[in-house]
């Protein structure tokens, strides 16, 4: 290839005066001499500006610099381009395609370098290179693009100082104490401790410094001070001024505190102890009173009932309607009969003193029994229901007139409260009325236990109790004095026992 051709050989190097895009591709240089031949693949790419740009991505050069530094941009693979006096062609410098300014101040060309004096994040961008040059009497033009990055910043090692943490320490007057500086720094570096801006003197007795220095197995070339201040009793005036720690370094003077102070008395825990004690006294309170409801409310009517104000009459007559199921015929004496008129009236009549109304014993021969039982369970503070195990017992309930209008009653008027009593254990309440087994689950029941045809009741047993429980607090005296009939009355009594005496008592 001949010099004056656009593409030619100028000893070892191959130009291409002026490149086009067709001309990439692979090209090959051998070297050889008489003993061996290298041969060595090139591959050129030539590419034009993209739209708009004045530089081609694929064809840039990168170059970074370090913040708050200086450094320099030097515009890449001029040296081929030295004319005869082996000078630089002339560079001219841009920024994002615009010109750049050399104010000599944050930017300096010189030859094919551009000098960046404090370089900030601002500088970074795409720069271009541009120079002109003669070959062959005919002038070229050349063109580099440089993407300037900039790094962060190098700053030199603080030291750090992990302890004291500008803090309030609490303490005892008169007590020891030791109070450690602990800081992570350089071998140089010169920490100490000062009170009232001043120094602690080696002579001082109360106030005795001790050094350490470790080698940091983690950090290297770190050097962990350990200054220990030993306070072998403390003062009164130590709690004016903070100990302040320093840390003098080559870079800076650091310094971090510890107050002393006069403890505080401990409300905190105080109010915890107290919150945690009553919530101890409620929880057992409310668990004995669980337990031991009946009794503490039963001893409660024994031992109070004579301090209290009387109360204002309510027009009942009755303390109680007893509803128990009815047996026909006089065979036998069922259980029910025996509960009903024989040791219900004996216990909570002659032993506690409560007026009770039973029918059949209570009512006036010939009475109409609706108006009856209409009557007097309306002068009634309690209902007692008795249930027996018999399921053919059960078919009394809600189909007498009686069992109906009492039930109705209860249900609906206010100020009576029903009481279930089983005689025996009932384990299925499925074939009971709706209204048996609606008061079953809001009241529950009291379940006898025991044998009630023996001998007289004591009133300590758990099912008189829950009676009683469940009863109005009583203020009559018991016995022979809660019933002091009138003429009239025994009049009326005589005419009911005549009726007593059919029913089949044991």
């Amino acid at each position: 290839m001949e010099q004056d051709s656009r593409i030619h050989q100028e000893k070892e190097k191959l130009w291409l005066v002026p490149a086009k895009v067709e001309d990439s591709g692979h090209y090959y240089c051998s070297v050889r001499n008489s003993t061996f031949c290298l041969k060595i693949k090139i591959t050129a790419k030539f590419v034009e500006n993209e739209p708009n740009l004045c530089y081609n991505g694929e064809a840039i050069f990168t170059q970074k610099l370090r913040i708050a530094g200086d450094g320099r941009l030097v515009c890449p693979h001029l040296d081929f381009f030295k004319d005869e006096n082996n000078e630089f062609p002339t560079v001219k410098w841009y920024k994002d395609c615009k010109p750049l300014i050399l104010d000599n101040v944050y930017f300096v060309g010189v030859t094919n370098t551009l000098l960046v004096m404090n370089v900030s994040e601002g500088h970074r961008g795409k720069y271009t290179c541009h120079a002109s040059y003669m070959y062959s009497g005919k002038p070229y033009h050349i063109t580099r693009a440089i993407d300037f990055i900039t790094l962060e910043e190098i700053k030199p090692d603080s030291p750090v100082i992990e302890s004291p943490a500008n803090g309030t320490l609490e303490v005892e007057l008169g007590s020891h104490v030791q109070l450690v500086c602990n800081v992570t720094g350089h071998f140089t570096d010169l920490v100490y401790w000062k009170w009232n801006g001043s120094l602690i003197s080696p002579d001082d007795p109360i106030l005795v410094e001790d050094f350490e220095l470790v080698n940091s197995p983690s950090a290297n070339r770190k050097t962990i001070h350990i200054i220990t201040l030993n306070i072998s009793k403390v003062k009164s005036q130590f709690y004016l001024y903070p100990f302040t720690c320093l840390v003098n370094s080559k870079s800076n003077i650091y310094s971090a505190y510890i107050q002393l102070t006069l403890p505080v008395p401990d409300f905190q825990k105080l109010l915890i102890g107290i919150f945690v004690t009553l919530t101890i006294i409620i929880t057992c309170s409310v668990f004995i009173y669980k337990i031991f409801k009946v009794d503490i409310v039963l001893w409660y009517r024994d031992s109070c009932s004579d301090f209290l104000p009387p109360k204002a009459s309510d027009g009942k007559i009755y303390d109680a309607y007893i509803l128990y199921p009815k047996t026909f015929g006089e065979a036998s004496t069922s259980n029910s009969d025996i509960f009903v008129f024989k040791v219900l009236p004996e216990v909570l009549e002659k032993q506690l003193g409560y007026k009770l109304f039973i029918y059949g014993r209570d009512d006036y021969v010939g009475e109409d029994a609706i108006e009856v039982t209409n009557a007097n369970i309306k002068k009634s503070r309690r209902l007692i229901i008795i249930l027996v195990t018999d399921m053919s017992d059960f078919s009394w309930l809600g189909h007498s007139s009686e069992e109906q209008i009492v039930i109705y009653n209860a249900l609906i008027q206010e100020g009576i409260k029903i009481v279930l009593l089983e005689l025996e254990k009932i384990q299925d309440y499925e074939k009971m009325p709706e209204s048996i087994k609606f008061i079953k689950q809001k009241h529950g029941a009291i379940c006898w236990s025991g044998d009630f045809r023996e001998g007289p009741q004591s009133l300590k047993t758990r099912f008189w109790k829950q009676v009683r429980y469940h009863m109005p607090a009583q203020r009559r005296s018991p016995s022979s004095k809660h019933r002091l009939l009138s003429t009239a009355q025994e009049s009326d009594s005589k005419e009911k026992q005549q009726r007593e005496v059919h029913l089949p008592l044991g």
